[in-house]
């Protein structure tokens, strides 16, 4: 019992998925901050980080790296999770986590 019980523990990373996401409108630290807390609270999410200012194409938009526990969230969901805050900020792209050292333009 224990056997299957391991090799399920051992598969949880290869679930796993990162995704780094361009939000436009959250230029300042608070914005930036509800933004986040809001993209946590999206089942599966692990963790949400902003990315600094230098990554971002523009002063008013920042990247966050989000890593799930599960398939990363999609823009649609990402949207939702905003509420009545998308009508403010807009969720410009959604990218694998494996381009996320790769800069925009």
């Amino acid at each position: 019992m224990r056997i299957p019980a391991f090799m399920a523990f051992l598969a949880l990373p290869a679930i796993a998925d990162d995704c780094r996401v361009l939000v436009d409108g959250i230029g300042c630290r608070t914005r930036q901050l509800a933004v986040a807390r809001s993209f946590g609270k999206i089942p599966g999410v692990k963790n949400v980080t902003i990315l600094p200012r230098a990554d971002a194409p523009a002063p008013n938009r920042r990247y966050l790296m989000i890593r799930s526990t599960h398939k990363s969230p999609s823009r649609e969901q990402l949207m939702d999770a905003l509420g009545k805050r998308a009508k403010h900020y807009r969720v410009i792209s959604v990218a694998p986590g494996s381009d996320a050292t790769r800069k925009s333009p």
